[in-house]
């Protein structure tokens, strides 16, 4: 039973997982001054990778509309289709449920962000392809917000499995999680204690999630 759930998550998201790995390429065809497209034109960009120029915001800025999209798509569709009855008569129980969900939702969210990290990354590594030293030293800031986004997806699937109404609280998770990732990146200069509070903020959001899922009235 819990491969049809798996393939159903997969059926449902994976365009909108294509959309943002579309988008992560583009941006490093973009910084890395690669033509994808005989029509299209792009600028290299003479400077340091990961380093000196937009890469980490433009790769944030994406990876935050896809984490997002992911947890409201997997939780609101439910709910506007009137399915979550279905799914939970189902021969599983909500734990399990809502785990498999978050399981698909992750591998989607941590595979497109990782993909642009890792080709950008062999592009700036190989030699003769920009003026500029490279370590792949560099390419931890953009590991750190690769992690520290997982607790965006959590808090926007969290937003959209609570019952909460739109203008009252509904979307405290995902705006408190925000402001706190935001507060995080900009005060914390230590990268462990970085790692710790997304691990912790991480396993809140989880807990709340497993919470609401088994307290909810679906009905």
């Amino acid at each position: 039973m819990w491969k049809a759930i798996v393939w159903k998550e997969l059926r449902e998201n994976w365009w909108l997982a294509g959309l943002g790995l579309a988008a992560h390429l583009h941006m490093v065809a973009v910084y890395s001054g690669l033509q994808l497209l005989p029509t299209v034109r792009t600028t290299r960009f003479w400077s340091m990778p990961f380093v000196n120029h937009g890469f980490l915001a433009s790769f944030v800025s994406v990876s935050l509309l896809l984490a997002v999209a992911l947890g409201l798509r997997q939780t609101l569709s439910e709910s506007v289709r009137g399915t979550w009855l279905f799914l939970l008569h189902r021969p599983l129980d909500r734990r399990t449920l809502i785990g498999l969900k978050l399981g698909v939702g992750a591998v989607l969210y941590l595979g497109c962000a990782a993909t642009p990290i890792v080709v950008y990354a062999c592009w700036a590594a190989t030699p003769g392809t920009h003026p500029s030293p490279f370590y792949w030293s560099m390419t931890l800031d953009a590991w750190l917000a690769w992690g520290s986004l997982v607790a965006m997806y959590l808090a926007a699937f969290l937003s959209g499995l609570r019952p909460a109404r739109w203008f009252g609280s509904r979307l405290f998770p995902l705006a408190g999680t925000g402001m706190l990732l935001l507060f995080q990146n900009l005060i914390l200069p230590w990268y462990s204690l970085r790692v710790g509070l997304d691990v912790a903020l991480a396993l809140v959001l989880l807990a709340s999630i497993f919470y609401v899922a088994a307290t909810r009235d679906f009905s």
